[in-house]
């Protein structure tokens, strides 16, 4: 899971904090992500951009509470080419005198995996920053309107568009003009949308219902729906009103006579040349074709979602070769699985000088070169963070030195050792053992699961 470290300020964006403090605006322009990690000896705040930038996002909101700011966009893999871990996130913003700059850095040590869009993840999430500054009142961002927008954001940008066409009286031109109409004793002034609505809405439901009695003579049913006192001849078809029979019958005219009065209601067991009586009309039940009728086979037709018995072929998305969930294995993920088996049963890896490959069966090796300090001072070194965490332990770690001093050649009285280390870190002891020790960079190879 994510473990971002707290969000650090670059060189240049203390710069533009400084500015922003003493009034000028201080306007997020963007954020950017990455999956680059910071080499050793270089510092997150001397930074101008992600060490190794994958995806730049859009801002989609900004809210200011009290002394925070948070700004809000989304990540996607709709039009991601390739996967890539999220170890790094880049804040970036505008300064009056330089133009855009990465303000801020965080990087994570535990980074999720996305997927590239050609995989069968389909993800989408609100990504939120929260930023602190002196001077809120001053605090801005450039809103991305190509941007994937919340929830809320739709909803109000719907709304607003909605209410601009209600009163735009050239929304439709060539519509007919609602001016003059009489609905029942009511005449109709309006001239546009929204005034008609407004009308029907004060005279209530008695004024709907007799607009739908006026539509409905004026357009009539259709001429194959049953009428009553209705003269029928051998052959002709009629089917019923929604809710007088099952949805896939239709009445044929055996007897010819008169229909009467009160419409035939159909039980929904209803079969194929079943007479109905009606008036002095016998008609027989017939099926429509192309009507959907389950007859009563319901449990041959569809599996239950609790425990489901599936019949044929069933297809199911194919899940990434690194996915470990209850997710449906197809017979595709179970071929990628294989061909990571005749690849050495390698599932994931980072070929780099700080790297790891993680295999089928859970090992995960690592190695890296770290810098000791590049003195002679004896004692324990800070942590250093693995490429990638491991999953549940760390068995072994092993050290030594990588130089010396190259202008003193002797001074090889000194060691770098393991001392401690978790599933993500680690550190070492820079044993003295007389004479005049250098420490330089040492390398460093770890084995796990």
């Amino acid at each position: 899971m994510p473990n971002w470290a707290n969000l650090m300020l670059t060189k240049q964006g203390k710069v533009l904090q400084a500015k922003a403090i003493a009034g000028s605006t201080l306007t997020i322009t963007k954020m950017k992500l990455g999956s680059g990690i910071i080499p050793d000896g270089v510092s997150p705040e001397d930074l101008t951009d992600l060490i190794q930038p994958k995806q730049a996002l859009g801002l989609t909101a900004i809210s200011v509470n009290g002394g925070l700011a948070k700004i809000q966009s989304i990540v996607t893999n709709a039009e991601l080419s390739e996967g890539y871990y999220i170890r790094e996130c880049g804040v970036f913003a505008n300064d009056p005198d330089v133009g855009e700059i990465m303000y801020a850095i965080m990087t994570d040590t535990s980074p999720d995996f996305l997927p590239s869009a050609s995989s069968s993840v389909v993800i989408s999430e609100e990504f939120s920053i929260n930023v602190v500054t002196e001077n809120m009142a001053n605090i801005t961002a450039i809103i991305d309107p190509e941007g994937i927008v919340t929830v809320a954001n739709a909803r109000k940008i719907a709304e607003d568009k909605v209410t601009e066409h209600n009163e735009d009286t050239e929304a439709h031109p060539n519509d007919f003009n609602l001016k003059g109409i009489t609905i029942g004793k009511d005449n109709v002034i309006a001239t546009k949308k929204g005034d008609l609505l407004t009308l029907l809405a004060g005279k209530g439901i008695n004024l709907l219902s007799d607009i739908k009695n006026k539509i409905i003579t004026i357009v009539g049913k259709s001429k194959n729906a049953w009428n009553p006192n209705e003269e029928i001849i051998a052959g002709d078809i009629r089917y019923t009103e929604d809710g007088n029979g099952p949805s896939w019958v239709y009445l044929l005219c055996k007897t010819a006579g008169t229909t009467g009065t009160i419409e035939p209601i159909l039980e929904a067991n209803a079969v194929v040349g079943q007479e109905i009586n009606d008036g002095s009309v016998v008609w027989t039940v017939q099926k429509n074709s192309n009507a959907l009728s389950f007859a009563g086979k319901e449990a041959d037709l569809f599996a239950l979602l609790n425990s489901p018995d599936f019949k044929g072929t069933p297809t199911a998305p194919t899940a990434a070769k690194t996915v470990n969930s209850t997710q449906i294995a197809t017979t595709a993920f179970v071929h990628l699985l294989a061909g990571a088996a005749n690849n050495g049963g390698i599932v994931d890896s980072l070929l780099a000088q700080n790297g790891y490959v993680k295999f089928a069966n859970g090992l995960i090796l690592q190695w890296g070169i770290n810098s000791a300090g590049n003195n002679g001072s004896e004692g324990e070194s800070g942590w250093y963070a693995f490429p990638v965490n491991f999953n549940s332990a760390c068995f072994a770690l092993f050290c030594g030195l990588r130089n010396t001093d190259t202008n003193n050649p002797t001074n090889y009285d000194s060691e770098v050792q393991p001392r401690n280390w978790t599933t993500s870190k680690f550190n070492v002891y820079k044993q003295d053992y007389g004479g005049n020790p250098w420490f330089g960079s040492f390398i460093w190879f770890a084995i796990g699961r």
